[in-house]
């Protein structure tokens, strides 16, 4: 094969070079002359200045650097300052050498006239090289791959594999007469800041696609084993238009907050061009955010015009979780990672060949199972590609949580506040992601909602906007802008670990910042170790469009960032988790964690042994450690009469009422699985209720402020500022007309009482008739709950365990999601006034009934006529709790069509390697990240200072550990480089560790070899079934040895697993924050090629500008007509000169001119 002079070079001297007489400056007036210039394999330019013999750094780092190339610095540069003489400028102005100007990505700049065309060539050659190579930083070594084989190209040979039927919100096709539309909300269109400029106009735009028009309506969707989204009409089967799953990003594909669309099962796809954007390296790029993609949608091959995404409503969660699972598995995964002495290459599938005598299509491709033999071909003809090599990287999650408390708009002009509506909208990359619901235009606006989302590794920042309404009802798109919020990195991290793809300020100017945004002051900063639960609360300045403060923004920000490893580095601990000591693992949680952090953790443990299969066991373990101090109180009851039977009862009537990990555990378990159950059952309820409007208030006191209120022509709903025992109104009636006006109030307050009497018996019945339509996961886990406590109480008390159950149930179940529907989904906005006051009641009576207590006079006396209510249906609520706990079989009718009893699709890609760190299914839970979660929690020390307790990845809020001290970051990065020393590393581990990390040595243990569980080499092999059956030859066939040795796993071995995972996430993380360079690639001469091959195959040479640009393969079709392929002859068409003779005699060193009289190299580069 033919090589270019590009190839020759960089395959010779692997980028690193040495040139003899170069002229250099830094900013092309001051030129020096420098004997020497070596490109060195880290990416460092040193030259030796010809008049002091010294070395100095020109320029610290190469990597992804800018290249442009002039045809001479006298025409492209101001006057130049080394020439002798007139004599001497004229002949340099006829025949002047060209000139590679250089900038560096933390905009250091370089210019280099060259005279020798060889060296220009090679110093070409190896910027080439350089451009391509990431610079520090771990948002900088971001990439994307797909993962998933798609053996079938022919799209007749692939198969369906998700089929569903949904509605969209897309172009509307305008020759399909088959398509119905449908009402249903406008999607919000891409916001573009340009449009800040005109704050009382609306505030979305169409995109480059142009203004196409779109709507809602039903169609079919079929998504397809080679990653095709089609939809097509339900009539007659016709194809709308595609979608290329392949060609998204993970990023791309997102869950959209339920007040975007009404409607919580809604997903986003399309293509996020400033995120895009945002991926790619400005240095080595000519794209734009125009051209960055190919059109979204197609048809037949062809492009349809649109709006770069679409938005599909699901009729179930359940299937968006199998949509959303199964678009993932096609999509580009995103991690950040580099190509260095542990990459391995690994043939692809299906295989690509390089025919040398071309006998095949170039872009023929042969599955697996195609042998070499069958086209004349042998193996040293494969020529791989880069991608055929593996890279060591890591996934990033990002969770972001913000908590919008309230506005106060203090500086707006006088006036501009008015009877409106106001809400804020949380905006990423043009597109709104997440609103509040809409609250009265006063100057204190409140919401105390809650957002999480998950950021990509670029994503920096991100804004929340303040509205108003045009209509005071409902979200448009002309709702004005009253202000901007931004929530830049410093905000997003106000403690940093180590390492982080946030870029707050550094050294490098690695900053971003924005006018107002203040972050927490420093003794905040201080106090949020000591007090994580508080330290996120920050007060944000609001900009309008003049960017002038018109107020402030309350609200708490958390951002918890992980590095999560491979799947497979999970295996061994998975593995260990399914046997081990759980109640130890509860107990060293109840130890280590804070109080703050207990809920945090529950919801860890949960999803892992959720995700595992294994939650019955981790909850039966929980229940026995929660009720080990009931037992001792009965216990001691037994044995001791003395014994007050006050404490004990004190004990039972509050068990289970406080936060624990069972608790929470029990809560967020009940919640995920009987969410829809709640939809169903209290959806129509709290529609009624809203809609009806009828006062169900029964105080006499506040109704008497109600009517005072009206009499002054204030709302009927009693407010904060009123005084319920205010009389200042009743100085003039007398009392015939008071008397008249307490019975006009018992008069209401009987009617009220009718109104709240019928609503509780409607919810209490709609509670009833559904108990066999509760999740059966809820009942059995209930039903195990009551047989524990049953056994540690009194045989004779039937009633502890009944309380228990009503704890759970009733208390942390149906009960929060009557008090506060919009925190469960249940309705779009906060339920205010009446309505809100009507469902306080009635969640209070509704406890009462299920705790079997009656209102008391002295307490609430105007409750106590609801005791009738209570009486009559205690019978009820006992027949209610044995059916739920399987005591009793229920007979009531299911009247409630609910999705978990449907039988789950399988997807087929469980077996599939690719699928390993796919969310699951249900529920979408994020094992590996929750697994790595645990990794950090059990490397907590429980004799650590509580603010080394809780440390965060990048929030104070996160369960993590930090390695700080600059030894054991060097010790995590020669581990990370090198893995084969594991083993070795780990067998050490013990001694290094604190706390003194140890084998159980008191027991009597069989043996293979060595137990200790963080030997990879062991359990990477025990999850195989050969070596599982090697490993049982050696134990001779002994069952009983072999399942001791998967059994027998202690809290300790689950620790020092730990410990051996984290140390190669924080050894990898350590090296991705380093610049990529040449020495990585060296080791392996294919992947060197590989690297060369792949770099001259995109580089192009922008002939407006003169500079080198990089065009993806999928995207060199949209390269501009003047980027002409650098293969391609491209640098002939600068028509470059150089000097026939040797430039070193034209100039002498004495008469360089300088501007200043120091030399501007006076970095000196000191020699070992």
């Amino acid at each position: 094969m033919a090589y270019s002079a590009f190839h020759k070079n960089l395959l010779k001297d692997k980028a690193t070079l040495k040139c003899e007489d170069i002229i250099v400056s830094r900013d092309a007036i001051s030129w020096i002359h420098m004997t020497s210039l070596f490109f060195t394999d880290k990416g460092t330019v040193i030259g030796v200045d010809a008049d002091e013999g010294q070395q100095s750094i020109l320029m610290a780092e190469l990597q992804s650097c800018y290249v442009q190339i002039n045809t001479s610095a006298v025409s492209s540069y101001p006057k130049r300052k080394f020439a002798k003489s007139r004599q001497d400028i004229e002949i340099n102005n006829h025949d002047s050498p060209p000139v590679i100007f250089i900038r560096s990505e933390n905009n250091d700049k370089l210019f280099l006239e060259v005279s020798s065309q060889p060296e220009f060539v090679s110093i070409i050659s190896a910027l080439l090289a350089w451009q391509n190579l990431k610079p520090q930083g771990l948002a900088k070594k971001w990439f994307a791959e797909n993962k998933a084989h798609t053996p079938h190209h022919s799209t007749s040979d692939a198969h369906e594999l998700l089929v569903c039927r949904f509605k969209i919100y897309g172009p509307i096709p305008s020759k399909s007469k088959s398509v119905n539309l449908v009402s249903g909300p406008r999607a919000p269109g891409y916001f573009d800041d340009s449009d800040l400029s005109g704050f009382n106009s609306s505030t979305t735009s169409s995109l480059a696609d142009g203004n196409v028009p779109e709507g809602w309506f039903y169609t079919m969707g079929v998504l397809k084993s080679n990653g095709m989204l089609n939809f097509i009409t339900e009539l007659d089967g016709t194809l709308l238009y595609s979608i290329d799953i392949k060609g998204l990003f993970s990023s791309e594909i997102r869950e959209i907050h339920h007040s975007i669309c009404d409607s919580p099962n809604t997903l986003f796809i399309g293509h996020i061009k400033e995120l895009r954007l945002n991926n790619v390296l400005r240095n080595t790029t000519s794209l734009t955010t125009e051209n960055l993609s190919k059109s979204l949608l197609s048809k037949d091959g062809r492009s349809v015009a649109n709006n770069s995404r679409i938005l599909i409503e699901f009729p179930l969660h359940i299937d968006l979780e199998d949509w959303f699972v199964g678009l993932n598995y096609f999509c580009k995964r995103e991690y950040i990672g580099i190509y260095d002495e542990n990459s391995k290459y690994s043939s692809p599938s299906p295989t690509r060949v390089v025919d040398i005598e071309g006998t095949l299509d170039a872009d023929t491709t042969i599955d697996s199972d195609y042998t070499l033999r069958s086209s004349g071909l042998n193996g040293d003809d494969i020529k791989p590609a880069l991608g055929d090599f593996s890279r060591d990287h890591l996934r990033v999650s990002k969770r972001v949580t913000i908590d919008l408390i309230e506005a106060k708009l203090d500086n707006l002009p006088v006036g501009s506040i008015s009877n409106g509506k106001v809400y804020a909208e949380v905006i990423m990359w043009g597109y709104p992601w997440a609103r509040t619901s809409i609250v009265n235009y006063t100057q204190n606006p409140f919401w105390k909602e809650e957002f999480s989302t998950d950021l990509p590794v670029s994503t920096q920042m991100l804004r929340i906007m303040i509205k108003r309404c045009s209509n005071d009802k409902s979200y448009a798109p002309s709702d004005k802008v009253i202000g901007t919020v931004y929530i830049t990195p410093d905000i997003l991290t106000q403690k940093l670990r180590n390492v982080s793809t946030m870029m707050v300020e550094t050294n490098n100017g690695d900053n971003i910042t924005v006018a107002g945004s203040s972050s927490i002051s420093n003794h905040l900063v201080a106090a949020a170790v000591a007090a994580p639960q508080n330290n996120n609360i920050v007060r944000l300045s609001i900009y309008d469009e003049a960017n002038l403060p018109v107020g402030k923004l309350l609200l708490t920000v958390d951002l918890k960032e992980y590095f999560i490893l491979p799947p497979s580095e999970f295996r061994n601990i998975e593995t260990m988790l399914l046997h081990c000591p759980m109640k130890q693992l509860i107990e060293f949680c109840n130890n280590t964690v804070g109080t703050s952090e207990i809920e945090n953790v529950s919801y860890i443990l949960l999803d892992i042994f959720q995700s595992l299969g294994n939650e019955e066991e981790w909850f039966k373990s929980l229940i026995e450690v929660e009720l080990i101090t009931v037992d001792k109180i009965t216990r001691k009851n037994y044995s001791s009469k003395k014994t007050s039977s006050a404490q004990s009862t004190n004990v039972f009537n509050t068990l289970f009422r406080g936060s624990s990990i069972f608790t929470k555990s029990l809560e967020r378990y009940n919640f995920r699985i009987g969410q829809e159950y709640l939809e169903k059952v209290f959806g129509n309820f709290f529609e009624k209720i809203s809609s009806e409007q009828k006062n169900c208030e029964i105080d006499p006191r506040y109704v008497r402020l109600q009517e005072k209120a009206k009499k002054r022509g204030k709302t009927s709903f009693l407010s904060e500022e009123d005084n319920v025992d205010d009389d200042s109104d009743t100085d003039s009636e007398d009392p015939e007309e008071e008397h008249k006006e307490e019975e006009r109030i018992k008069q209401i307050v009987e009617k009220n009482f009718q109104n709240l009497y019928a609503y509780t018996e409607d919810i209490w019945s709609k509670i009833y008739l559904t108990s066999n339509d509760l999740p059966q996961q809820m009942k059995n886990q209930l039903k195990n709950f009551r047989n524990k406590v049953d056994l540690v109480c009194d045989p004779q008390d039937k009633s502890t365990s009944l309380n228990c159950m009503s704890a759970f149930i009733f208390l942390r179940f149906f009960c929060p999601a009557i008090l506060n529907p919009k925190l469960f989904y249940l309705t779009k906005n906060h339920q205010t006034g009446h309505v809100q006051r009507t469902l306080t009641v009635i969640a209070k009576i509704l406890l009462n009934l299920a705790n079997r207590q009656q209102f008391s006079p002295h307490k609430e006396s105007h409750l106590v006529r609801m005791n009738e209510f209570l009486k009559k249906h205690e019978h009820e609520v006992l027949d209610y709790f044995e059916k739920i706990s399987g005591r009793k079989n229920d007979f009531n009718e299911k009247i409630l069509s609910l999705s978990h009893e449907m039988k789950r699709f399988d997807l087929g890609l469980s077996g599939d390697s690719a699928s390993s760190e796919l969310p699951t299914t249900p529920y979408l839970i994020d094992k590996n990240l929750r697994l790595t979660e645990l990794i950090h929690l059990l490397q907590l020390n429980r004799n650590s200072s509580r603010a080394s307790k809780i440390v965060s990845s990048a929030s104070c809020n996160s369960v993590a550990t930090t390695i700080s001290s600059e030894r054991s970051l060097q010790r995590d990065s020669r581990l990370a480089k090198s893995p084969q020393n594991v083993m070795t590393h780990d067998r050490g581990l013990s001694s290094d560790n604190a706390d003194g990390i140890l084998l159980n040595n008191e027991r009597n243990v069989y043996q293979i070899g060595s137990l200790e569980f963080e030997k990879s080499d062991f359990l990477d092999l025990a999850g195989d079934n050969e070596t599982e059956g090697f490993i049982k030859s050696l134990c001779r066939n002994n069952e009983e040895i072999f399942s001791f040795i998967t059994s027998n796993v202690t809290l300790k071995d689950l620790q020092k697993e730990s410990v051996s995972l984290g140390r190669k996430v924080n050894g990898l993380a350590q090296r991705l924050q380093q610049a990529e360079t040449c020495s990585d690639l060296k080791h392996d001469i294919k992947l060197w090629e590989a690297f060369v091959d792949n770099v001259l195959e995109r580089a192009y040479l922008n002939l407006n500008k003169n500079c080198i640009s990089y065009y993806e393969p999928n995207l060199q079709e949209f390269a501009l007509s003047n980027h002409k392929l650098l293969l391609d002859n491209a640098l002939s068409s600068l028509k470059l000169r150089f000097p026939t003779d040797n430039g070193a005699d034209t100039f002498s060193n004495a008469s360089i001119m300088r501007r200043n009289s120091k030399n501007p190299f006076k970095r000196w580069l000191k020699k070992d």
